[in-house]
């Protein structure tokens, strides 16, 4: 789950679970009076409690489970495990800390840990998963700040029967390496019978923190665009990548191919979904996240295909998905030095032992972050992210070098106008930039 969407269909938020679990073992395990992660002395050995929350919802009997497999096997430690609300990653660990609680470990999305919360985490850079991952969170000074719970990645995602039936056979959704292909594409579609091959939602985490920042990925390093956009040195209204997105953009919301063209903006979340589950269009732009959406009307034949950026079957980015961590677990600095190496041992845990790699991927169909764990998800959408980080057919996942937050409720609007043909491309452009002035 990643930022402020809502994701599920039918599926509304609910309240913060809470699972006090206790540790395996005789004599009594408790926290202290107050609530706080603490250490208590267990019969004569050193008990420690930690506090640790999960941000992302729909995997909380997951996580509860996790907490106990992890106690059974460390029965010195004992874990509280708590998860957020669906859809609202960030609101368990701040309602514990106003109430006086020491969360451990938690959960962030990448850019809550580097703006809202980067005072929080502990450095660590000397863990030995270090080595295991690419996908590790970095701070300004380089260091390691969060363990990349969660791999994820967004595209445009594709209805694989509908369109196999339009190219006649196989379909290579790389080869999809140019805009007039994927324009040659959708009048395939047409003729085989889809009217609208599009469904194009347009909500403004959709159009803005996710869609609108591919432009980033014009550099190796996508904050250095940032850099540029900070300094007022980056002229976007003349930038080839920033338009390109935009001339792409157009493309899927034009009227000839897109289901919502006579009225762009509306909340199309869960119309988008059905209309491509069942066939009635092919393709959206999302996330793996999208699959159970999906999968509750037509089942599992789907996958991903890059966004074109240009003309230019050589331009890298044409032939790529954005993915990465966008999920983090931080150890809290206010922690305990006990707390704290509790805390270590459960990412060594997750890392290193079968059932906390068997938790992450085929409990909790997560995309691992680690090259040791053997295990593969069996959703269609995240094993065509798995297959592309494989092949070298990612660059990263743009949200995280922006405040997604932001992104979403001041420069978000801002794409909808665009959309809507309110407002030109050269005045988004100028808003932009003058968001990043101030």
């Amino acid at each position: 789950m990643m930022n402020t969407k809502n994701r599920k269909i039918g599926l509304a938020l609910v309240t913060a679970l809470t699972v006090l679990l206790a540790a395996c073992g005789g004599g009594s395990n408790s926290a202290s009076e107050n609530g706080t992660s603490g250490s208590t002395d267990n019969g004569g050995a050193k008990q420690v409690t930690i506090l640790i929350t999960n941000g992302k919802g729909e995997i909380a009997a997951q996580w509860e489970q996790a907490a106990k497999d992890f106690m059974a096997a460390n029965p010195g430690i004992t874990v509280e495990a708590r998860s957020s609300a669906v859809g609202d990653p960030l609101n368990v660990f701040d309602m514990l800390t106003a109430s006086g609680k020491t969360v451990t470990l938690a959960m962030f999305d990448p850019s809550a840990a580097l703006n809202k919360y980067k005072d929080v985490g502990i450095d660590l850079s000397g863990e030995t998963w270090v080595e295991e991952t690419d996908s590790e969170l970095l701070n300004e000074q380089g260091q390691v700040v969060g363990f990349p719970f969660a791999i994820e990645g967004f595209g445009l995602v594709y209805n694989k029967t509908v369109v196999e039936k339009a190219t006649g056979g196989a379909f290579d959704p790389f080869s999809i390496n140019t805009r007039d292909k994927l324009e040659e594409l959708f009048k395939q579609l047409q003729a085989s019978g889809v009217q609208y091959p599009v469904a194009y939602q347009t909500e403004s985490w959709s159009v803005s923190n996710h869609y609108s920042t591919q432009f980033l990925n014009q550099a190796e390093d996508p904050s250095a665009i940032v850099a540029q956009l900070k300094e007022g040195s980056l002229d976007l209204a003349g930038n080839e990548t920033w338009n390109g997105y935009y001339d792409t953009m157009d493309l899927l919301k034009s009227a000839p191919y897109n289901k919502y063209h006579e009225r762009p903006l509306g909340t199309y979340y869960d119309d988008a979904h059905v209309s491509v589950g069942k066939g009635e269009s092919a393709v959206l732009f999302n996330g793996n996240w999208a699959f159970d959406s999906l999968q509750a009307v037509a089942g599992s034949d789907f996958g991903f295909m890059p966004v074109p950026v240009d003309n230019n079957p050589e331009n890298p980015l044409n032939g790529k998905i954005s993915a990465g961590p966008t999920q983090v677990l931080v150890i809290n600095k206010k922690a305990t030095p006990e707390e704290q190496e509790a805390a270590k041992k459960f990412l060594n845990w997750l890392v290193y032992e079968e059932a906390g790699q068997d938790f992450i991927v085929n409990k909790a169909q997560i995309i691992s972050a680690f090259k040791n764990n053997p295990h593969k998800v069996t959703n269609p959408l995240g094993a065509a992210i798995g297959e592309a980080i494989q092949n070298g057919r990612t660059m990263p996942f743009s949200t995280n070098y922006v405040v997604a937050e932001e992104w979403n409720t001041i420069i978000g609007p801002e794409v909808q106008k665009y959309i809507a043909g309110k407002q030109s491309r050269e005045d988004l452009a100028k808003f932009i930039e003058g968001y990043y002035k101030k």
